[in-house]
């Protein structure tokens, strides 16, 4: 038996202690789990400095999300919030971060911009996983779930995204869905900032905003460019001129193109790689799934990024729990037809970023057709018998 992962309970006690409590005392029998109110800190304890120990020594923090979760994050707005502190020092410590959505309570979207990101996270809904009264289901998410990457760890694969980012200056890097990448994503970012140095920007993709000057405006911002910026034409024009005026390396590290506008992504692409052709001491960098290998890939040799170098994050022997697998195809009844014939084949189809198979597409960015040299196959027995069992498939 491998060693036990260890738990960190993240809670608010004005509406989530009974139930984090609970949610201890079950768990607790498979996992090293810290719960501040069932032993975690003795008395006489500094407390800070027990939870920043019980995070950093954490492989997986939970989110006890509860019914005052948003206006509890509006009320403690520019003071002291412990949970803020909680999940910001669990996303620097490399942890899984799972939030747990209590009973008849919605995934929120009102997170403070330190722990934007976890609104980008699949939380795992209590009431809509029927979990049961010992959270059996919530067992097998986290057991499937390895312990926490160190960041030193694979350096072979970050020295090898920073040589192509030297050599070609317009690199692509995918991730299947649920590929957990926290640990390679923030070494990974830490490198390229200290590379280079003052003239390195994350730009986050506005999520779900159509309106150009809204899009570009947030991207110019991200750029620390402060000129008014209306249409995309503004934005290119103020980052060539951020270009001419220095010879100095520029890196844009762009991300959260998962639920960006599909028209203006593609433009702003384009962009990036003339501005690669226009000035050599520019470089641009892409995380992203299926909508960044659309912008690879979509319309053959007319797509925006096809002269792009392709990487991939590792993802270090990941397994999907049987609960996730279940949701993943019980989204697929479109599809169930062509995924009853695939379920025949042991192998799907010659291994590609990008299929023009509809299916196959769905099915290798949910992570359910995984590589094998180069080949497309089942992610394993236990993928297909679930797929037959929820679309009702023959075997």
């Amino acid at each position: 038996m491998g060693k036990k992962l260890n738990i960190f309970i993240s809670y608010r006690r004005v509406d989530s202690v009974d139930f984090s409590a609970h949610l201890h005392d079950a768990l607790s029998e498979e996992f090293n789990v810290f719960f501040d109110k069932e032993g975690g800190i003795g008395y006489g304890e500094d407390f800070p400095e027990a939870i920043e120990n019980g995070i950093k020594n954490a492989d997986v923090v939970l989110m006890v999300i509860g019914s005052k979760c948003c206006e509890e994050f509006k009320a403690k707005e520019g003071g002291s919030d412990f949970v803020v502190k909680e999940i910001a020092l669990a996303k620097a410590s490399n942890c899984h971060i799972l939030p747990v959505v209590m009973d008849g309570v919605n995934m929120p979207n009102c997170f403070p911009k330190e722990i934007a990101f976890v609104s980008n996270h699949n939380g795992y809904l209590i009431g809509r996983n029927r979990t049961s009264l010992y959270f059996g289901d919530l067992k097998e998410v986290i057991k499937a779930m390895p312990p926490k990457v160190s960041k030193t760890e694979n350096s072979s694969f970050l020295q090898e995204v920073q040589e192509g980012i030297e050599r070609d200056r317009l690199v692509v890097l995918f991730s299947q869905d649920f590929t957990n990448i926290d640990a390679y994503y923030q070494t990974l970012k830490e490198r390229m900032a200290s590379k280079f140095s003052n003239e390195f920007y994350v730009v986050s993709i506005p999520s779900y905003v159509d309106d150009q000057e809204e899009y570009f405006s947030c991207i110019a911002n991200d750029c620390n460019i402060t000129c008014e910026v209306k249409k995309e034409n503004d934005w290119y024009s103020a980052i060539k001129e951020k270009l001419k005026s220095s010879s100095q390396e520029l890196l844009l590290f762009v991300t959260d193109l998962e639920n960006g506008n599909e028209e203006l992504d593609r433009k702003f692409a384009t962009m990036l790689r003339n501005l690669k052709e226009k000035f050599p001491h520019f470089h641009a960098l892409f995380v992203g799934k299926k909508e960044l290998a659309k912008l690879v890939y979509g319309e053959g040799d007319l797509s925006p990024l096809n002269t792009a170098t392709e990487m991939f994050f590792p993802d270090d022997g990941m397994k999907l729990g049987e609960n996730r697998i279940v949701q993943q195809f019980q989204g697929m009844g479109k599809n169930r037809e062509e995924v009853c014939k695939l379920l025949q084949k042991e192998k799907v189809g010659r291994f590609a970023v990008w299929s023009y198979n509809e299916t196959i597409n769905k099915l290798f960015w949910k992570n359910l057709l995984v590589r094998d040299g180069r080949q497309l196959v089942w992610r394993g027995a236990l993928t297909k018998e679930i797929a037959r069992d929820v679309l009702g498939c023959e075997s």
